[in-house]
Parts: structure tokens; C-alpha cells; sequence
């Protein structure tokens, strides 16, 4: 009996020890054990960072699938040696999501005064075993998801109090090999000279410059003046965190011929500074919106002509999909701010004495026989400014509206209404006369906006779009629609068969919207 006893007791103590060691071993594996994983070197071979990771990871389906931050960490070690003495180590986790430690994880950059290492999660795609569009495999289809940064001194006594002028000319110029100059100190900021523009740098632990920022603005600037347009640069960051560049241009709205130049504007763009920066979008804006035109389908086998009609067709539809809405948003809150939407803010003025015997440009003849009559009163820059005046047997009497072309000036060209007299339209050419603003009123000309309406998308010989249709030139209604006519103003030159044609539009909704018809025949007014 005492002998099967001290069998037990001989087997419990086996068993507590080879317990005992392995909970050890497994501590040791989990947390302890150290592994060499990577090494960075600073040019001049005085600084090192070596990496190392604590304890081991496992793989497994339960990990990855949990979605428990903790359970996907990797314990990481970072040694700082400078001039062959070890002088600071940090330890860390990555979250790897059950991966080791790899060289992905880490970028290391070396300064006068210390060193930076920045740490980067590393989260694996979400199936395992599924092709990627680059076809890499799985091991390397990692994105970043997080970063920590470490700064570490090389003076540990000391805390930063910043570099000499000297040698932030010294590194500076060293960063960008010595194809840039400096020039001087101005405040806290260093001022450096590239080939056609300046940029600046900080006295700060990274010595933080703008040169890229400002290369890209000088590009902008440059392609401004060359094209009489407002153009910038958007910075984003790619997937991978790195800084890319997105030109913006400015668009001046859907006035005639700005669909053209616009587009032209884009496809210079390209053939002038795709070499020179690469980028996959042209973004536009308009007031306070923006938006993207994706070129990628056009920069192979790169032809203008179709990146042109490209941006013309987008530029088209966004254009009149945005004043549309800014109708709408209009409309809506006119009728929510005033009690009678038709006349929210208009000026009605006592008519000065001298606009009495001033003539019309163009008139309307009531029913009741007054007329509406577009007067000019003022001239600038050889266009006339207008106000809508009513008139008892040809004697200017009131004002009905101050400005009802909206502060554009011309030359009035026509004034219409329709069978109630409240919904009507008006033309008013500028530019010499070779363009027409288009308007609308439903008040009877109290209030006036302006209308656009579709490009005819007309093909030159060399199959780029144009809109030739730029002079409203009559509205009237037939069988519960109302028709536009729009011709091609005094400088046109587009025929079908030989003959000079308009553009016929029709609407659905009183003159708020107009489409495309397709041409009709009409007079010359050229000759």
C-alpha cells in the first residue's frame, strides 16, 4: 500500500513539473522569445535601428475571425544604436491580425538630431485565397490601417531646441541632392530656391518643408496663366498612404462656349502635365461644388478628340444636373421664406423723371394696351444695363423690375409673354452681340431667372462637340408645349444641306426645362 502511494506522489511530482515547464515554455514562446526580424541603416552609417519580435504568433481562422483587436497584436522591439553604443529601446505592438512582424510594418527616417520610426498595422485582405486584381499573393496583400510614431533623441539629457541655420541649409539641400538652393531665414521659416519656385522649411524635429506643395502650386499657376482659368492642385492620399495630387479646374458655368474651352482646358491639362505628375481624375468646380471626371479610360492610346467629347459629355450633364438643382433649391426656399414667392425679393423704385421719354430696346404689348418695356438707363464697358418699365400711351410710368437681367448687361434683344402675361421670356446678347443669355419670368417680368438649356452636342469635321446654338431667339406654345428656337448668333457657320439652321428645343414644364429637338430651318439674320 505505501508503495502504490509513492507511486502516486512520485507521478503528481512528474507531472507538476513537466507542468510547471511547460506553462514556462509556452510563456516563453508567447511573450519572451526573441526574434531578429529587420535592419535599418542611416547613409552615413552611424545610426541604426534593429527590429525585433517578442514571443510568437499564431495563425489561426478563430483570430482572424473574431474581430478582437487583441487577439491579432504583435509584440515588437525597436533597438536604437548610434556610433556602435545601444541607446534607447522601445518596445511596441502592431496589430497584424495573427501575422509576425515583417518589414511592412516599419519606416524609419534619420534626422540630425535623433531618428523617426513610424509603425504601421498591417490588416489582410478580407477572403483568404482570393485572387487580387495585381495577383499578389497572400502574404504581401496587406493595406495600412494605423500608425504610431517614435521619436527618439540621440541627445536623451536634452530636449529639442531646434537646428542651426546651417545645418538646415545643409540638410535641406542634401535632401533634394543639391538641386535646390538656399536663400534665407525669414521669421521661423527657411526659404529655399528650386528651379522656378521657392518652398520653405521648418525648424522642426523632421525639418517639415512644402517644396512638394509648392511645386504643385506653381504648376497650377502656370497652367492658370496659360489658360486664363483657376486651376489647383487637390492633395489626397492613395491607398497606401502616400500623397498624391488631383488638378482642379475652374468652370465658369454653363454660359455658350464655356463647355468648349472648358474641355479643351482639360485635354492641354493632360497632353502639358500628365508627364510631368501622374493622375487618374480632373476635378471641377463651380461655387462651393466639386466634383471628378474619371480619364483613366483615355490616357492609353491617348487620343484629344475622345477625352474631349469624354469631358464635354460629363461636364454637360453634372453642369445641368447642378443648376437644376440650385433651381429647385431656390424655388423651394423662396416658397418657404416668403409669403408670395413671385415677388420675393424685388425692388420696386419710384421711376425717375428722365425715364420717362427713354425708348425701349424691345417691348411687350398688353392686352390691355400698356406695354412692358426693357430700357436702358446705364452703360458700361460698352454694354447697357436695363429695367423693365410699364408704359400708358408711350409714356414710361412705373417700374416693375429694377434689374431683370440679373446685373448682366448687353443688349437687350426681345421681350415675349404667353397667352396669361405672366410667364415670359426675354433675350439679352453680349459679347459683342455673338452670345445670348436666356430668361425666364412667371410674375409678369417682376422677377426674372436665368434659364439654360442642353448643348445639341453638333460634331465638327474632326468629331468634337460643339453646342452652335448660342441666341435664344423665340419662345411660343403649341398643343400644350412650348418651343424654343435658338440660333447660332452673327458669327455662326454651321449648315445642314447647304442650309444655316437653329436649334429647336421644347419644354414640358412651362419654360423651367428645356431638350433638344433638332434643327429647323429659319432666317438668315447674318446678311
Amino acid at each position: 500500500m505505501k508503495k502504490h502511494i509513492k507511486l502516486i506522489v512520485l507521478i503528481s511530482c512528474i507531472a507538476a513539473v513537466m507542468l510547471f515547464g511547460l506553462t514556462g515554455w509556452f510563456t516563453y514562446e508567447a511573450n519572451d522569445k526573441i526574434t531578429f526580424i529587420g535592419k535599418e541603416e542611416s547613409q552615413d552609417g552611424r545610426t541604426a535601428v534593429t527590429f525585433q519580435m517578442r514571443g510568437t504568433v499564431r495563425k489561426s481562422l478563430l483570430t482572424i475571425a473574431s474581430g478582437d483587436a487583441e487577439q491579432g497584436r504583435t509584440k515588437g522591439r525597436a533597438l536604437v544604436e548610434r556610433d556602435g553604443e545601444w541607446i534607447k529601446t522601445e518596445d511596441f505592438t502592431v496589430n497584424n491580425q495573427g501575422e509576425p512582424l515583417q518589414e511592412g510594418n516599419w519606416e524609419v527616417r534619420f534626422y540630425p538630431a535623433g531618428v523617426e520610426i513610424i509603425l504601421h498595422d498591417l490588416s489582410q485582405e478580407p477572403a483568404a485565397g482570393m485572387a487580387s486584381e495585381s495577383g499578389e499573393d497572400d502574404a504581401s496583400r496587406n493595406t495600412e490601417a494605423e500608425e504610431q510614431h517614435i521619436v527618439v533623441l540621440y541627445d536623451e539629457e536634452n530636449l529639442f531646441a531646434g537646428y542651426s541655420e546651417e545645418e538646415v541649409a545643409f540638410w535641406i539641400t542634401d535632401r533634394y541632392d543639391n538641386q535646390v538652393s538656399y536663400l534665407q531665414k525669414e521669421g521661423d521659416k527657411y526659404y529655399f530656391q528650386a528651379d522656378d519656385f521657392t518652398f520653405s522649411a521648418t525648424n522642426d524635429f523632421q525639418m517639415t518643408d512644402d517644396y512638394e506643395e509648392s511645386y504643385f502650386a506653381y504648376l497650377a499657376q502656370q497652367f492658370s496663366y496659360g489658360h486664363n482659368r483657376v486651376t489647383e492642385f487637390e492633395k489626397r492620399e492613395d491607398e497606401e498612404g502616400e500623397a498624391v495630387y488631383v488638378p482642379v479646374v475652374g468652370f465658369n458655368g454653363r454660359q455658350p462656349g464655356e463647355l468648349e474651352a472648358f474641355s479643351n482646358a482639360c485635354c492641354d491639362l493632360v497632353e502639358e502635365l500628365q508627364e510631368i505628375t501622374e493622375f487618374e481624375e480632373i476635378g471641377y468646380f463651380s461655387e462651393e461644388r466639386r466634383r471628378y471626371l474619371d480619364i483613366t479610360p483615355y490616357l492609353d492610346n491617348y487620343d484629344r478628340t475622345k477625352l474631349y467629347n469624354a469631358v464635354y459629355r460629363g461636364i454637360e450633364q453634372d453642369s445641368l444636373e447642378e443648376w437644376r438643382y440650385e433651381e429647385d433649391e431656390r424655388d423651394g426656399s423662396a416658397e418657404e421664406t416668403s409669403p408670395d414667392a413671385s415677388s420675393a425679393g424685388i425692388i420696386i423704385e419710384e421711376m425717375p423723371e428722365e425715364w420717362r421719354e427713354y425708348e425701349a430696346e424691345c417691348s411687350y404689348q398688353r392686352k390691355d394696351g400698356t406695354q412692358l418695356r426693357m430700357v436702358g438707363v446705364d452703360r458700361a464697358a460698352g454694354s447697357s444695363f436695363y429695367v423693365l418699365l410699364e408704359a400708358v400711351d408711350g409714356i414710361n410710368t412705373s417700374v416693375v423690375n429694377a434689374d431683370p437681367y440679373l446685373g448682366h448687361g448687353g443688349l437687350a434683344k426681345w421681350i415675349v409673354f404667353l397667352e396669361d402675361e405672366r410667364i415670359g421670356f426675354s433675350c439679352l446678347a453680349y459679347s459683342g452681340g455673338s452670345l445670348g443669355r436666356f430668361f425666364r419670368t412667371e410674375d409678369g417680368g417682376r422677377s426674372f431667372q436665368e434659364i439654360t438649356y442642353p448643348s445639341a452636342k453638333i460634331e465638327l469635321p474632326d468629331g468634337s462637340l460643339y453646342n452652335p446654338f448660342i441666341m435664344p431667339d423665340r419662345v411660343w406654345e403649341e398643343e400644350g408645349k412650348l418651343y424654343m428656337m435658338a440660333g447660332q448668333g452673327p458669327d455662326g457657320d454651321y449648315y445642314e444641306d447647304g442650309v444655316w439652321v437653329y436649334g429647336l428645343y421644347e419644354s414640358e414644364d412651362m419654360g423651367r426645362s428645356w431638350s433638344y429637338v433638332g434643327t429647323a430651318e429659319g432666317e438668315d439674320y447674318r446678311w
